[in-house]
């Protein structure tokens, strides 16, 4: 079969697309002709040698998409071959076959698409995680959204709306903040050259943010932490300026915030059942037209380095589709 090989960690242009043996079904299982893979930060970085996991080498990278099942373990029930199927496989997307944990694997809603099908369980599993399990974001609440134009960010929005809460949304140009009110938020901030601390102060009249959902890290972080109301819940989701940013410790504790670190792949490892159960109320909001996956941009598999590429310099708004 084909599929996207990293042999050695390096420069994204050093992915090639190589004939490889199909994957062996293992216990537990399923094996997916895999049709769409979604582009997400850990694709960019796990190649390159910069993500907390590195696979062995070789590796083919890709942590979700969706497919039709082509075969399942004789332990799994509930999975048939034929069924449309979405799943956050850790990696190994990138590929015409992929073996994966059947508890990582869920069918498709009859009427979504395989392109949002393929981006669906890693951001809006994340933000759900994020939002609810752990920020315990409330009706009438504040959410502040640094990087919301991404995936991510875009789903963290449609999530905090369907909670009641006022969304502020941080991003760096006007198509990114339009793109940010069109999916829900109720202000947006230009996060290039507007003060921070100030903007969400003023926005949430004086109090501080209930919770920042914060995905760039860098330089934002701390303006937005000087920002957070008291007993805040500051949520380190990710750091797509590639600049990890130092806590002030003193700033947690005078507002008696929290600072809490957020990683599906975490959650999805030790507790896959959670991830399921959530799973399956995200797939009930979007029956229910509640969440709308926002695929902006695709390119063919020959192209991947191309879409990664699209993602590492901070282009996309709202998710990359790789068709296999």
């Amino acid at each position: 079969m084909k599929a996207v090989l990293c042999t050695d960690y390096g420069p994204l242009e050093q992915l090639s697309i190589a004939e490889i043996p199909e994957p062996e079904l293992r216990p537990g299982c399923a094996r997916i002709q895999m049709t769409v893979a979604s582009i997400n930060p850990p694709d960019v970085l796990m190649p390159q040698g910069k993500y907390q996991v590195k696979p062995p080498l070789p590796f083919v990278p890709g942590v979700e998409g969706a497919g039709v099942l082509l075969q399942v373990a004789a332990d799994v029930p509930g999975l048939a071959p034929g069924d449309r199927v979405m799943t956050y496989a850790g990696q190994g997307c990138f590929a015409q076959q992929a073996v994966v944990p059947a508890l990582r694997v869920r069918r498709v809603p009859a009427e979504m698409s395989d392109e949002s099908a393929a981006g669906f369980v890693l951001a809006y599993g994340t933000a759900y995680h994020a939002l609810l399990d752990n920020a315990q974001l409330e009706s009438g609440q504040s959410l502040v959204v640094l990087g919301a134009s991404g995936g991510l960010g875009l789903c963290a929005i449609q999530i905090a709306k369907t909670l009641g809460a006022a969304v502020i949304a941080v991003a760096s140009t006007p198509e990114k903040r339009a793109k940010c009110l069109a999916n829900g938020a109720d202000y947006v901030i230009d996060g290039s050259c507007e003060p921070l601390t100030a903007r969400i102060r003023e926005l949430t009249n004086g109090r501080g943010a209930h919770v920042i959902f914060d995905i760039v890290g860098g330089e934002m972080t701390e303006p937005a932490l000087r920002a957070i109301a008291p007993y805040g819940r500051f949520l380190i989701v990710g750091y797509a300026s590639n600049q990890i940013p130092s806590i002030k410790a003193n700033l947690v504790l005078l507002k008696q915030a929290q600072v809490i670190g957020v990683s599906y792949r975490l959650f999805a490892e030790r507790t896959p059942e959670l991830a399921l159960d959530n799973l399956n109320t995200l797939c009930e909001l979007w029956r229910a037209g509640k969440l709308h996956p926002q695929v902006t941009t695709r390119y063919e598999f020959a192209q991947v380095v191309q879409a990664l590429r699209h993602v590492a310099d901070r282009k996309a708004i709202g998710k990359v589709a790789l068709f296999l």
